[in-house]
């Protein structure tokens, strides 16, 4: 990209990230994880173009742009700390996610990871054997890769009952005598990362009159039915005890100490 066509795309990004306090005025007192608005990565030609507040905090503006390291598919939707912005968590999107309210919506999604990485993600991955084991292996794309056992009999089966309001807290338990030690953590982990996130992004959705993002969950399995089983589950959790509410530690001990009522 030529400096011209550089200029061109950011003055244009620019004026389609304001979008984002239009919907952000509507949702910040909702939860927590969604007070403070974070860095946004743009990537265009495998670049990064960082937008990120500026003093007022009011509006956005660009900071810096940088290559990434690595190869970065085409629809690129997720968070993680930019180590070219003095390792700051970032919602990294491309710029279609700004031509819809759909975009927008999944953009505040990301925002709540980045709320999770400074609240407690760490704390907890301390806690993991799974992310302890990764750690020393130096293998970092374990979250998106662990080889769990989505083809198990007894997963899909009991899966598939929670279509039929089975019991989901029943359903833990069981969980944890089919799957083995870090299968459950696998499992935990995912629903309090990605599931926590939908939880709050239905929650938006709900507030500025949207179709929630629900989905019957059906075999062939992935890491996305996480995302639907966690985030009901700690739905369930926060109406039963609503101390829960904005505390992620606690969530988290909820979901792993299932035995404990």
């Amino acid at each position: 990209m030529d400096n011209e066509k550089r200029i061109k795309f950011i003055e244009r990004q620019l004026i389609s990230i304001k979008q984002i306090f239009k919907t952000y005025e509507k949702i910040n007192k909702l939860d927590k994880s969604l007070e403070h608005l974070h860095p946004i990565a743009i990537v265009e030609d495998n670049d990064f173009f960082v937008f990120d507040l500026n003093i007022s905090g009011k509006q956005y503006e660009y900071k810096t742009n940088f290559p990434s390291q690595m190869n970065l598919p085409n629809e690129i939707l997720a968070a993680f700390p930019l180590e070219g912005y003095e390792g700051k968590m970032a919602a990294v999107i491309t710029h279609k996610a700004l031509d819809d309210i759909e975009g927008i919506v999944f953009i505040f999604h990301e925002f709540v990871h980045c709320f999770q990485y400074y609240h407690y993600e760490m704390k907890i991955k301390e806690t993991l054997i799974i992310a302890q084991e990764a750690e020393k292996k130096h293998d970092y794309m374990w979250e998106l890769n662990y080889p769990f056992p989505y083809n198990n009999e007894e997963f899909i089966r009991k899966t598939i009952e929670l279509n039929n309001e089975y019991d989901i807290r029943r359903y833990h338990i069981e969980m944890k005598t089919i799957l083995n030690e870090k299968e459950f953590e696998y499992m935990i982990w995912q629903e309090w990362k990605e599931g926590y996130a939908r939880y709050i992004e239905n929650m938006i959705r709900e507030k500025i009159g949207i179709k929630k993002n629900s989905k019957i969950l059906k075999p062939p399995f992935d890491r996305a039915c996480f995302y639907e089983i966690g985030s009901k589950y700690i739905e369930t959790l926060i109406k039963r005890n609503t101390e829960l509410k904005n505390n992620l530690e606690k969530i988290f001990l909820k979901l792993r100490n299932v035995d404990n009522k």
